[in-house]
């Protein structure tokens, strides 16, 4: 469960507290001070006045028995969560007060309540308790999961939040039967939904902060722990994406790390970062391990990394002061990429650029380990081009005579287990046999170093070996003397032995939830989840059956598939022959099987789906109606009035890309106006930039998204095809001289020239003292432009000269660059 948050917010909000709204509002200390909190809602009225979320009538009533109307519940709902109420857009409503208007705002904002009508809120109507359920639901974001409630008195468009309430401990009915849910909900009861869903929530799946590290380096941080499984889509492409601004270096390929505890993601540029960059977390696709969508962002961050790299150790290690220091480790705060020359003593010293990795630089020596050195690294640059020019240090020469050990060994599965030592190998390479039991052969069949740890190896054994004799064995792991060796020549004078013991898995799949599939207020599927990733997936293992007890075909029902973002889910989705009803599934032994050796079937079970129309739901995406393209300029009809402003404004060129390419920042892009400068915020109207456009493009991608309407709905991912022409003027790159008489100059494109034209007008040569030279004939030859003059190797200069009339372009009929100057 997560609580929702304002938008306004750029980063986690924590939960706030509150002021309970009502009439005569005075300070209490506590429910011990109320005559009229019996021992139910003892504590829930000490938590919210201890928290500041409520106050009494009176110094001696708090009012558990009284309703609370519509606009006090905003209040309350919206303090509560900390919401932006002072900037919050209007929700058009025109019977809110200025004392309530703020929180309706920002709630409706939040989709977490609607009005009676469009322009209507009804602020001082008593709230009932299915309106109350909605609220808390929404607030807390909290899902029911398989749960459906029993009560008799809540219909279908109440259904789904009633469920939340119940699988969440939040409600628990007026009676084991009915939920009273057109009842007016009282204070007494609102402090009970409200402590339990406050003592429920964590925190919401957010970004919390955007930090450019260094120029290689951005760390993206959470508010909570990150699914790794939704970082990339089906074909393992990172879903957080990282534009460049205008003018900012591309960064080449960009790789996503996530730490171990989920709340941290690197993101480290094969070349580096310099400039604005912005990074975008889609709508609905990245989730927490809580199960719940992080929210949305375009956080735009600069990076300008002028600090030049700094030593931070150098050191060498020897397994006796008697032998020589052989090599070098040098320590830097960041990664670098060059050094000129280390200097120790009188000897001079040139690392290689393949003794340069990361934020280290090793350097063969020959030294004497008994005495001090001072070492002077002399112009370190990093990625970014920074240099420090000279820095010194001490050398520690550290002596390490005691051979590699193996420290632990544990199972990791039925036939995998992990060896770890206490130092790195040499070569990383790790020499085991196995023996199960009592047989002779030797179990272990790979044995492979951990790629991000080169202390631990992973070890794989023959299971034809094993559980022979029971579901456990003990692996009895040897590595031979000498075996275990490092970089110094320290290796192991005895034999060592690890036992592990293994066990075999024979606990079979079992269904942990079941959670619809809702779209457009109707359910259109449900996923069921396991304990562990399944396979094999036999739908002829399913059977249906309808409220009337007709037995029906699983396959003119629905169809089912193992996530393939998540092998521990299975994903139902329904036919339009699933009409509105309730259908019983009921699942035989072994529909999917665990990955275990034995391949362990799931366990019979049946479940109850509902496809029926929920309440509508407010929307939260919209369709774009289509785009088109003339002379260079898109005009979208998003179909919907767009914001004009913010991150998600349908003028912000970061919505848009043109062939995988973001529009610059400064692209002009504004609402069409129609002939009496009326303007339609339905559509905008995009004029690519000069330059943009290399190449011509029939059918060119277009893409958009992140844009919201004015009431907050984002665009459904939107991809269409578009007619561009190139406008990047071909461009004078440089000249020589091909024959006595005749010089060639090439473009960054092919040109060409019409007949009858004449580039005299635009093109200047000169000599070495600045004197014109005559341009006599030209022609272009294969896409380069070939002039002819008295001696050509007389020129020195040529420079393009904006004309009425410029002849050379490219095959597009894009006039050359004028203004360039190029020297022989």
């Amino acid at each position: 469960m997560t609580k929702k948050y304002n938008n306004y917010s750029k980063f986690v909000a924590t939960a706030a507290t509150a002021t309970m709204v009502a009439a005569a509002v005075v300070p209490s200390a506590s429910a011990a001070s109320f005559s009229d909190v019996s021992s139910t809602y003892k504590v829930a009225v000490d938590y919210l006045v201890a928290n500041n979320i409520a106050k009494g009538k009176s110094d001696t009533i708090f009012g558990t028995t009284d309703s609370i109307t519509r606009g006090d519940a905003a209040v309350m709902i919206a303090n509560a969560l900390n919401l932006d109420t002072a900037n919050a857009p209007s929700a058009g409503f025109k019977d809110v007060n200025a004392r309530v208007a703020g929180a309706v705002n920002a709630l409706v904002e939040q989709k977490i309540v609607s009005g009676k009508t469009t322009t209507t809120f009804e602020p001082d109507t008593k709230i009932s308790r299915q309106e109350m359920a909605k609220i808390i639901a929404n607030a807390y974001n909290l899902k029911a999961g398989a749960t459906k409630n029993e009560f008799t008195d809540v219909n279908s468009n109440w259904d789904a939040y009633v469920d939340a309430l119940v699988a969440n401990k939040i409600t628990f009915g007026k009676t084991g039967s009915t939920f009273a849910s057109t009842a007016s909900i009282t204070r007494g009861e609102f402090a009970l939904f409200v402590y339990r869903a406050e003592n429920l929530a964590p925190l919401a799946n957010e970004v919390v902060s955007v930090t450019a590290i260094n120029a290689k380096t951005i760390e993206v941080i959470f508010s909570s722990p990150v699914d790794a499984a939704t970082l990339k889509n089906a074909a393992k492409e990172d879903l957080i994406q990282v534009n460049a601004g205008t003018g900012a270096k591309a960064p080449g390929t960009v790789t996503q790390t996530l730490s171990k505890d989920g709340k941290t993601l690197t993101l480290t540029a094969a070349d580096f970062f310099k400039g604005d960059y912005t990074i975008s977390v889609p709508f609905e696709t990245v989730k927490g391990t809580n199960g719940e969508y992080v929210k949305p962002v375009n956080k735009t961050i600069n990076v300008n990394d002028t600090t030049a790299p700094v030593v931070t150790s150098a050191t060498a290690t020897v397994n006796d002061t008697k032998t020589n220091v052989k090599l070098v480790t040098l320590q830097f705060n960041e990664e670098i990429k060059s050094i000129e020359f280390i200097k120790i003593g009188d000897q001079n010293y040139a690392p290689t650029s393949t003794s340069i990795k990361g934020k280290t630089a090793t350097f063969a020596v020959d030294l004497d380990a008994t005495k001090n050195y001072d070492i002077t690294v002399v112009n370190a640059a990093d990625v970014a081009g920074n240099v420090k020019n000279l820095q010194t240090t001490s050398l520690t020469i550290n002596v390490d005579n005691t051979a590699p050990s193996i420290t632990n060994a544990v199972a990791t599965g039925e036939n995998t287990l992990t060896v770890t030592v206490d130092e790195a190998l040499e070569n990383n390479q790790l020499v085991l046999t196995g023996k199960v039991g009592t047989f002779n052969s030797d179990v272990v069949s790979k044995v492979e170093v951990n790629p991000d740890n080169d202390k631990e190896y992973l070890v794989t054994l023959n299971d034809t070996y094993l559980f022979k004799n029971g579901n456990t064995d003990t692996v009895t792991l040897t590595a031979a003397k000498g075996a275990l060796k490092d970089s110094l020549g320290n290796s192991n004078a005895e034999d060592i032995t690890k036992s592990v013991v293994v066990s075999k898995d024979i606990v079979a799949p079992t269904v942990q939830k079941v959670e619809n599939i809702v779209k457009d207020g109707k359910v259109t599927g449900f996923t069921v989840s396991y304990n562990e990733e399944v396979a094999t997936l036999d739908t002829a293992k399913i059977s249906v059956v309808n409220s009337k007890d007709e037995i029906l075909s699983f396959d003119n029902i629905a169809t089912a598939a193992i996530s393939e973002t998540n092998a521990k889910e299975v994903v139902y989705t329904f036919k339009p022959a699933a009409t509105a009803d309730s259908y019983t599934f009921n699942f035989a032994e072994g529909l999917v099987v665990d990955k275990s050796l034995g391949q362990n079937k799931s366990q019979a079970k049946s479940i109850v789906v509902k496809v029926t129309d929920a309440e509508t739901p407010v929307e939260t995406t919209f369709t774009i109606k289509g785009a088109t393209a003339t002379n260079n300029e898109i005009t979208v009809d998003f179909g919907e009035k767009v914001k004009a402003s913010g991150s998600a404004s349908g003028l912000n060129a970061s919505a848009y890309k043109l062939n995988g390419k973001a529009l610059h920042a400064d692209t002009k892009i504004v609402f069409v106006q129609d002939g009496v400068g009326t303007v339609d915020q339905t559509k905008v109207k995009i004029t690519l930039p000069a330059g943009f456009v290399t190449a011509s493009d029939s059918q060119a991608i277009f893409q958009v998204a992140g844009v919201e309407t004015l009431d907050n709905k984002v665009n459904n991912a939107f991809t269409t095809s578009v007619a561009v022409t190139d406008n990047t003027a071909p461009e004078a790159k440089s000249f020589i001289a091909t024959e006595l008489t005749e010089l060639t100059v090439t473009y960054s494109e092919a040109v060409a020239l019409a007949d009858g034209t004449d580039v005299k007008d635009e093109i200047k040569l000169f000599n070495n003292q600045g004197a014109a030279v005559a341009i006599d004939a030209f022609k272009v030859v294969d896409g380069k432009l070939v002039l002819t003059v008295a001696d050509s190797s007389a020129v020195s200069k040529l420079t393009t000269i904006d004309s009425n009339s410029i002849d050379v372009k490219d095959k597009a009929g894009v006039p050359q660059k004028a203004g360039v100057t190029i020297n022989k």
